[in-house]
């Protein structure tokens, strides 16, 4: 590899039965870089994208319903919707045009995010006649590819697969700091719902806290896990794929129209219980998901994605999911949520989930005997 004045270390680290090889680079004032895949590659390394000022992130906490809000001035001028050429997630095939993944080529990376929320050395909050607390925590981003133009749903299942094991990676080492409590993986999808970069890619964001939404769905799994033995319970309209690794359906219970759910047969925790079959059928479920989303309307579907691994302290109990939450409800009306649903959590759902569910297989299936 290439170095100008940017330290670079390459590592092999097997997991389950794949190898994958990923090539560290340290940016310099405490931002990271991981650059993930299954051979190992030679990078050409360049400078990139300096770090940004800004006052540090801190909490508040709302003295009603005791939630942490973050507060971080530098997020106000992050990167909005540039030009291809000025992608701040393409790769740098020269030291002109700067990006914040300074090589010359890569197939996935995760790098800390220039304009985070939440910081490991988050300086003290100001003084206030409520509580406060630092904001520490952990922003990435995860580039799913480096072509600009791909997707969720175009790059491939063995690409999601490098992004599970990926992620597995990465979060083991941030669970294993006693800061963080919780991590959600996740990705925020269309300029109809506010993205500020149209290149493929998520966001992980490790918390040293347990949001009450959270908190609620992990204790649920304590009484009873509505997740087990689904491939009986769904009913088959409902369904979109299933394979020996787990099930993608609509949920009867959706918030949201065309709302789909991954969930793996055997309960496991998180990434890390998935076995290397179950990872590739984890996998390829994702892909037909999104795949499905982006085919009912012939048009890249807006929505928000997570991955649901367990909080410390649940692991025993959660079973791990991952959830679409599409933000269309028909080809030209976008499903917002109105005052009764921000308010309240109450939700408004103008498709039945049976419903969403045939035109998700009925507009897959068309597309494929065209």
């Amino acid at each position: 590899m290439e170095n100008n004045s940017t330290t670079v270390s390459s590592v092999s680290r097997q997991l389950a039965d794949r190898n994958i090889d990923i090539a560290e680079i340290d940016r310099g004032e405490g931002r990271m870089m991981q650059l993930f895949s299954r051979a190992a590659r030679s990078y050409e390394l360049h400078e990139g994208l300096p770090p940004v000022g800004g006052a540090s992130a801190h909490m508040r906490q709302h003295p009603l319903t005791g939630e942490w809000i973050s507060y971080s001035g530098a997020r106000q001028n992050r990167t909005m919707l540039p030009n291809v050429s000025e992608c701040p997630l393409c790769p740098m095939t020269d030291d002109e045009q700067l990006t914040d993944v300074p090589v010359d080529a890569y197939e996935l990376a995760i790098f800390t995010n220039r304009f985070s929320a939440l910081s490991p050395d988050a300086a003290g909050p100001p003084q206030l006649d409520l509580p406060t607390r630092p904001g520490i925590g952990v922003c990435d981003v995860i580039s799913y590819s480096s072509d600009h133009h791909a997707s969720l749903s175009t790059i491939g299942a063995d690409r999601i697969e490098l992004l599970i094991d990926a992620l597995d990676i990465r979060l083991e080492t941030l669970l294993a700091n006693p800061d963080i409590q919780w991590v959600l993986p996740f990705e925020n999808r269309g300029r109809e719902i506010g993205v500020t970069l149209d290149h493929p890619h998520g966001q992980l964001y490790a918390l040293p806290h347990l949001p009450e939404k959270i908190r609620t769905t992990a204790e649920g799994f304590i009484k009873t896990d509505p997740l087990e033995g689904l491939t009986t319970r769904i009913p088959d309209q409902l369904k979109l794929d299933e394979n020996d690794a787990g099930l993608a359906f609509v949920p009867p219970w959706a918030k949201y129209p065309f709302e789909t759910w991954i969930v793996p047969h055997d309960r496991t925790s998180g990434l890390a219980g998935l076995s290397r079959s179950e990872r590739a059928g984890m996998a390829a479920l994702i892909e037909t998901a999104a795949q499905k989303l982006d085919a009912v309307f012939e048009a890249p579907m807006p929505y928000t994605f997570g991955w649901q691994t367990a909080p410390k302290g649940f692991e025993d109990t959660f079973h791990m999911h991952c959830v679409f939450q599409p933000m269309k409800r028909a080809s030209d009306k976008m499903k917002y949520l109105a005052s009764v649903e921000q308010f309240t959590g109450f939700y408004l759902v103008d498709l039945p989930p049976e419903d969403a569910a045939a035109q998700l297989n009925a507009a897959f299936e068309e597309g494929s005997n065209q």
